[in-house]
Order: structure tokens, then sequence, then C-alpha cells
């Protein structure tokens, strides 16, 4: 296509919701002989008229055999070259990836031109980012107690424990191994199956201590779920009592390893000293990658409660899809979802709705982020992270040289997250 002519053109831009724009243009007759050429070069190129090589008959000859051809193409053209003009002239908000640019002419003529109105989505108009804005709460440095390490290695000890079935009604302190339904709707909904609990505080809830202790196995019990007492009055605020059977499938007891030299052998530690230090120093790492996430969600939740601004809704809808579509490829979720209710299932779209929005949202923040300081993210980084994600989902070492589109696209838009979360915590450490 022609450079579009240097015409001066009336341009109105009316800004809507969810990054919406109707544009209102008014071009003159210039632009309208202008579009009528391209019509009728490319009907040219489209058909054989006897006595001349495709492409060359003349103009005259053209319209006079093939008027219905060139009008159909005619006002693409006025539309396009229009467009063009306008946002060359006003320098229009960058439309937004894969918006439909939909057009319409109110009227057009050689003599007086033609009027326009053109919908289509732009990208996000992010506002500046204040980095130093951002008060990091005041938090101490995660510290493990001997008691957390106790409770480690209790656990560990459950893993080379000697277990013993009994045939007698159910104490505290025994393991019992359970079905567990859900009877609030219709089929009934399994949510434990074969699953081991200790009857204790620690194992279980004390509304299930008080249904199974005294009974046997195969006795089927059935009963209502319940807050602890012990619970804060947000929890049971919130908690929603449910009706539940519960089948007793096995009592057991449990002969527990003691905590000496072969069982510190028995986890790759030389003595019980080394294996104390290396689970502290296990509950260390995880503890400062709890606290970390914690840090990043509360950078998050600062930057998507105060930088407000509206993203395209086609964005919302993709983003939703693929969400949706990522769950339901989970057969036990598929399995799960097919038995939801209908008000189970609204409350699964609005929370996928509100999860896909603020991914975007925090997507263009931290994009912004990482454009207006200058953070830098090298290709080694974002293949570093594209072979991490492969080997994550595939579970074995991929090939360097063959990293598929989509999921180089995920990494970069990991990395710049991240970096732009490492930033703001990063100036709010210097503060």
């Amino acid at each position: 296509m022609k450079e579009p002519q240097k015409e001066k053109v009336k341009v109105k831009v009316e800004k809507q919701p969810s990054c919406k724009i109707e544009l209102h243009v008014e071009v003159g007759p210039n632009i309208v002989n202008e579009a009528q050429k391209l019509a009728i070069k490319d009907v040219k190129k489209e058909v054989s008229i006897s006595g001349f090589r495709k492409g060359k008959a003349p103009d005259k000859m053209i319209l006079q055999k093939y008027p219905e051809a060139i009008k159909e193409k005619l006002e693409k053209k006025i539309a396009d070259i229009s467009f063009i003009t306008a946002q060359t002239q006003e320098k229009l908000p960058v439309i937004s990836s894969g918006s439909r640019i939909v057009f319409k002419i109110k009227e057009h003529s050689f003599e007086k031109g033609a009027s326009l109105t053109f919908n289509y989505e732009t990208e996000p108009e992010v506002p500046a980012i204040d980095p130093k804005s951002f008060k990091m709460p005041k938090d101490k440095k995660p510290q493990v107690s001997q008691k957390e390490i106790d409770e480690a290695i209790r656990q560990i000890r459950f893993f080379h424990a000697k277990w013993t079935e009994v045939d007698r009604p159910i104490k505290e302190n025994d393991y019992i191994i359970i079905d567990l339904d859900s009877v609030e709707s219709d089929p009934v909904q399994r949510v434990f199956s074969d699953t081991r609990f200790e009857v204790s505080n620690k194992g279980m809830a004390n509304w299930m201590q008080k249904l199974v202790i005294g009974k046997k196995v195969n006795d089927t019990i059935k009963g209502v779920s319940k807050p602890d007492e012990t619970a804060s009055k947000e929890e049971k605020e919130k908690f929603e009592p449910k009706k539940v059977l519960v089948t007793i499938k096995k009592v057991e007891e449990a002969e527990l390893p003691k905590v000496d030299e072969e069982f510190a052998n028995k986890i790759g530690a030389k003595t019980t000293d080394e294996m104390k230090e290396s689970i502290k120093k296990m509950l260390t790492e995880q503890m400062e990658t709890k606290h970390n996430q914690e840090n990043r969600k509360k950078v998050n939740d600062f930057l998507l409660n105060t930088y407000k601004f509206d993203v395209p809704e086609s964005m919302i809808k993709t983003e939703i899809e693929y969400r949706k579509g990522a769950y339901l490829k989970n057969p036990n979720f598929k399995k799960d979802f097919d038995k939801m209710s209908d008000k189970e299932k609204k409350d699964f779209e609005k929370e996928i709705l509100d999860y896909s929005e603020k991914a975007i949202r925090i997507f263009y923040i931290s994009k912004k982020i990482v454009g207006d300081f200058k953070i830098k993210i090298t290709e080694e980084e974002i293949k570093q992270e594209a072979l991490n994600i492969l080997y994550r989902e595939v579970g074995k070492k991929p090939d360097p040289k063959n990293i598929p589109k989509d999921i180089y696209a995920l990494a970069l838009s990991r990395l710049v997250l991240t970096k732009a979360e490492d930033y703001i915590l990063d100036q709010t450490s210097k503060t």
C-alpha cells in the first residue's frame, strides 16, 4: 500500500471502559480518490482482459467492466488509509495484540470525502509506578525452633514405623485409615479415600476425634464438620459445616524407631547431631522460601490495590479460557467439576475471572517497572527459566535448542514479574 497522503484529517477519540476506543474520523476527497486507485490496482491483478497482460489494462476499462468488484474493495481501502493517517497524525493509543478493528463508513464521495467510525481495543495505560511508596511491614527473619525440629524428626520416624493392625475400639493416639464422603451433594462426593489420620489434636480436628473414638473397623458414622474451639473468631465465621460420612477401613498402632545413629544412617546422616543440623537447614530453607513468597505477595497486593487501570476484555477472556482449560485437563479436577452444583461452578468461574484479571494487571505493572527502571533481563536468563519450566512439566532434561515459543514467552513473563518484585523489595530494604 502506498504511503497515506499527508492530508489533515479530523479525528475524535472516545475512550470507553475496558480499554475500548471509538474513533470518529473525517477525511477529504483526496483519500477517497487514493483509495479508489488502490482498489482498481487490486482488481487489475485479479482479472484478465483480452488484449492486455494481467494488471496492465487501463483504469477506465477496469472501472467500466468491474464496478462492483471495485466498490467492494473501495470501502476497505478508505478505512485502511483513513486509520493509518489518523494514527500517524494523532499518535493514537497502541492497539492491543490480537484486537480486531471494526469500522463503519457513514458516508463517502469523491467530492466531499468520507466519514468513518472505528472500534477497537488498546493496550492498557499503566500509571507511573513509585517503587519507594511500598512500605514493607517489619518482620523477623525466620527462625527454626527446637520444637519444629523435633516434630520434623517425629514425622520422619513415621516413614520407618512398624505398623500393627488391631481389632478393638478406637482410642486416642491410634492411627486410622478412613474414607470420608461429603453427603451435601447428590451424588455423594468422596473427599478422602484410604487416608491415614492420627487420632490426636495434631492429627485431626476435634469434631472428627469425637466421631471416631470408640468406633471399630467397618463402622460407618454420620457427622457434621465443625470448627475447633481454639479457632479464631474469623475462622469460625468463615467455616461452613458439612454433613459427612466416615468409613473406618483400618485401626493401627505405630511402633516408632528410636532416634539413634542407626536411624540417622537411614536418612543419610552419620550421627544424630548431623541429622538434626541437616533437618534444621532444610526447615530454614523452607521457611525462607515461604517468607520470600509472602513478601512477594505483599508487593503484588500493594501494586494491584494502588495502581488501578482497565484491561481489555478480550485479554481477560483468553486468560480465562487458558486457565480453565488447564484445570479441566486434570482428570481428577474434571471429575470434581462435573459433580459441582450450579452455585459451585459459578463461584469457580468468578474466582477464575478475578485471578485472570489480576494476572494481566500485575504483568503490565511489572512490565512497566522493568521498562521504566531499565531492569535487565538477559537472553540466558530467559532460556534457563524456560528450561526449568520444561523440566518441571516434562520431568526430564529438555533440549536447549528446541524450546517451544509458548514456553519461552511464559519464561519471559515470569522473569518480568520476579525482576519487578525484586526491584521493589530491594528499594524497600534501602529505606
